[in-house]
C-alpha cells in the first residue's frame, strides 16, 4: 500500500505540474519539466545496488558473524530448503572460506554490472567454490527488481539452493585436519592460530628452496655452456650478482602464492592476502627490472668511454631515470587493475594531463631529446672545432638542454639543442688529413727549360715529404694567366689539428719558393708591358690641307 501511495503521489505532482505549465516561461517550464522526471539517485543501505557492494556486504558481514544480516544478501529459491536463511549463509561462509577462487577486486562496480562477461544482464559470476573432491561450483550474483521498482544484487537462487551440497563436500583442507587441536581452535584477529604461524614460516623456508632453484638452473646453465666451449663466469657475472637475489625473492613469492589456498584462509583475509601478495610481487619485479636497467647502463657507458664525461653522465643519468619511471608507471598501472580500479578513465585523465604538460614544455622536452641524440651520436664532442649557421668556434659543452660554442672572438654562444638537431654543422675537428691546394704565379720571362724544372722540383718536394700524402700530390702546369704561368699544387696533408697543419703548410711553401729561386726565376706579381712603335711618313695625298704650301 505504501508503495502504492508514493506512485499516486507523484502521478498527482505529474499532472499538476503539466496544468500550470501553460502560465510559465518556457525555461521556467523546461526546468520543472527535468525536474520531475528525473530518474532519482537510490542507494541502497546494504550497497546491493552493485554487484561488488553486495558481495562485499555478504563477506563483511559473516566475517563479523552477523549471520541475520548476511542472509538478507541471499535470494532465497522458491523450492523447500532444508534449512534456514541463517544457517544458508553460515554454511556459505564455510565453502567460501576453505575453497573460494577469484579475485573479488575485479567485480563491477556498475549498477548494470560487466557488460562483456558474456552473461545475462541480470547475473554477474564472482568466483569458483573448489569442494574437497575437486569438484568447481561457480558462485553466482542475480539483480533481483524490489517492490520499489529500483533492483539489488543478491547471491543467486540457484547458488543459494546448491549450498547444502557444497558444504557437505566441502571438508576441511588436508594439513588442517592432521593439526593439533590448540592450534586449530585459538582465534588470532579471527583467524585459526596456525594459519598465521603457516604463513611466517612458509617465508624462510621458501627462500631457502628458491635459492636452492636458481642455483639448480644456474649449474644447468652452465653445464650447457661448457658443453658447446662457450667462457664460463659462473656467480662472479655482473648479471648473476644484480639479479639473483630479486630473483630469489620473486620465486618465494610465487612459491607462497601457490601453497596458499592449502592453508584454508579466510575469505576476507584471503582478499587482504591476495592484495599484500601482488603489491609484493610487483615491488620485487621493478626492483628485478631496475637492477637489470642499471647494468645495462653501466655496460654502455663502459663500452662508449664518451669524450664529454659531463655531458654523458648527464644522459645516461637521465635516461635511466627515465627508464626506472617508465617501469614503476607500469607497475603502478598494473597494480590498479589488479585492484579493480578502471584504468580507461585514469589513463584518460593522465592522458589529457601529459598533453597539457606536452605542449607547455614543448621547446623544454625538445631540446632534452635534441641533447640525447646529439650526445648519443657524437657528431659533436667538447675541443671540435666547428662551423654552426652563422658561427665559427669551439665546441666547450654539450648538455642537455643547450650547446656552448667559444667563437673566434673569444665570445660564447649557446645553440639550443632542439635547434641543432636541425641546423647544418661544419665539424672542422673531425677531418683526418687537410687539403694543400696553392696556385704558384711565374712570370712571362721563364723559359720552358725553368719551367720544366719547378715543376720537377716541386713534385720532388711533395715526395719527399712524410706528411703529404703520396697518392693525391700533384703539381701541373694549368693554365697561360693574364700576367703569369699558373701552377696548381694540390695535395693532402696529414696532421693532428689545424695547427699542426699551418706548421706542415708554412715548410712546404718555403721549400716551393727555394724550388722556384733555384731555377732561376721568379714569382709573378701583377703587371702590363706597354710596346712603343714609331709612327711611318705619311704619304702626300694624305698630307692636310696647305702642307705643301707651308713647304716651299
Amino acid at each position: 500500500m505504501s508503495n502504492c501511495r508514493r506512485l499516486l503521489a507523484r502521478a498527482s505532482a505529474l499532472l499538476v505540474g503539466l496544468a500550470v505549465l501553460p502560465a510559465v516561461p518556457a525555461s521556467a517550464r523546461q526546468q520543472d519539466l527535468a525536474a520531475l522526471t528525473a530518474p532519482q539517485a537510490y542507494e541502497d543501505p546494504l550497497r546491493r545496488d552493485t554487484p561488488r557492494g553486495a558481495f562485499m556486504g555478504f563477506v563483511d558481514a559473516i566475517q563479523r558473524d552477523d549471520l541475520a544480516l548476511a542472509a538478507d544478501y541471499l535470494q532465497w529459491p522458491r523450492q523447500r530448503m532444508p534449512i534456514g536463511r541463517e544457517e544458508a549463509a553460515n554454511q556459505l561462509r564455510f565453502v567460501l572460506n576453505h575453497g573460494f577462487e577469484g579475485n573479488l577486486d575485479r567485480l563491477s562496480r556498475d549498477p548494470a554490472g560487466a557488460a562483456n562477461d558474456g552473461l545475462p544482464a541480470d547475473r554477474e559470476r564472482v568466483g569458483t567454490a573448489v569442494l574437497a573432491s575437486g569438484e568447481r561450483v561457480e558462485i553466482y550474483l542475480a539483480r533481483v527488481p524490489q517492490d520499489s521498482g529500483i533492483p539489488i544484487w543478491l547471491v543467486a537462487s540457484d547458488t543459494v539452493s546448491d549450498i547444502p551440497r557444497m558444504y557437505k563436500n566441502a571438508g576441511l583442507p588436508q594439513l588442517e585436519r592432521r593439526l593439533p587441536k590448540v592450534l586449530t581452535r585459538t582465534d588470532f584477529g579471527r583467524l585459526q592460530l596456525w594459519v598465521p604461524l603457516a604463513l611466517l614460516l612458509l617465508l624462510p623456508a621458501l627462500y631457502v628452496v628458491s635459492a636452492v632453484i636458481l642455483w639448480l638452473v644456474l649449474e644447468a646453465v652452465r653445464l650447457v655452456l661448457r658443453l658447446r666451449g662457450r667462457p664460463i663466469q659462473g656467480r662472479r657475472s655482473p648479471i648473476v650478482r644484480a639479479l639473483a637475489r630479486p630473483t630469489v625473492f620473486i620465486l618465494t613469492v610465487l612459491l607462497h602464492r601457490l601453497l596458499s589456498p592449502h592453508i584454508g584462509i579466510p575469505l576476507l583475509h584471503r582478499q587482504y592476502y591476495s592484495r599484500t601478495v601482488t603489491v609484493v610481487l610487483l615491488l620485487t619485479a621493478v626492483w628485478w627490472v631496475w637492477r637489470l636497467i642499471d647494468l645495462a647502463a653501466g655496460r654502455t657507458r663502459e663500452g662508449i668511454q664518451p669524450d664529454s664525461p659531463r655531458a654523458a653522465q648527464r644522459v645516461y643519468s637521465l635516461s635511466r631515470r627515465l627508464l626506472k619511471g617508465v617501469v614503476a608507471f607500469v607497475a603502478l598501472m598494473v597494480g590498479l587493475s589488479a585492484f579493480g580500479v578502471n584504468l580507461t578513465t585514469a589513463l584518460a585523465g593522465l592522458g589529457i594531463g601529459g598533453l597539457a604538460l606536452a605542449f607547455g614544455a614543448q621547446k623544454t622536452i625538445e631540446n632534452i631529446f635534441g641533447g640525447i641524440f646529439v650526445l648519443s651520436d657524437r657528431s659533436i664532442v667538447v675541443g671540435d672545432f666547428c662551423r654552426i649557421g652563422n658561427y665559427t668556434g669551439t665546441v666547450e659543452d654539450v648538455g642537455l638542454r643547450s650547446m656552448q660554442l667559444r667563437t673566434l672572438e673569444r665570445t660564447v654562444v649557446s645553440v639550443p639543442n632542439g635547434t641543432l638537431a636541425t641546423m647544418e654543422v661544419e665539424n672542422f675537428g673531425r677531418r683526418d688529413k687537410f687539403l694543400f691546394n696553392p696556385t704558384i704565379a711565374l712570370r712571362y720571362e721563364t723559359t720552358l727549360p725553368q719551367l720544366r724544372r719547378v715543376l720537377a722540383d716541386i713534385r720532388a718536394v711533395l715526395a719527399a715529404e712524410a706528411s703529404v700524402e703520396a697518392s693525391t700530390a700533384r703539381a701541373r702546369f694549368v693554365r697561360l694567366g693574364a700576367y703569369s704561368f699558373d701552377i696548381e699544387i694540390l695535395a693532402y696533408v696529414r696532421a693532428k689539428d689545424y695547427a699542426a697543419f699551418l706548421a706542415e703548410q708554412e715548410g712546404l711553401l718555403l721549400r716551393v719558393i727555394e724550388a722556384i729561386k733555384a731555377a732561376g726565376t721568379d714569382i709573378a706579381f701583377p703587371s702590363q708591358t706597354m710596346y712603343m712603335k714609331p709612327a711611318a711618313a705619311l704619304p702626300a695625298s694624305a698630307a692636310p690641307p696647305g702642307a705643301a704650301d707651308d713647304g716651299k
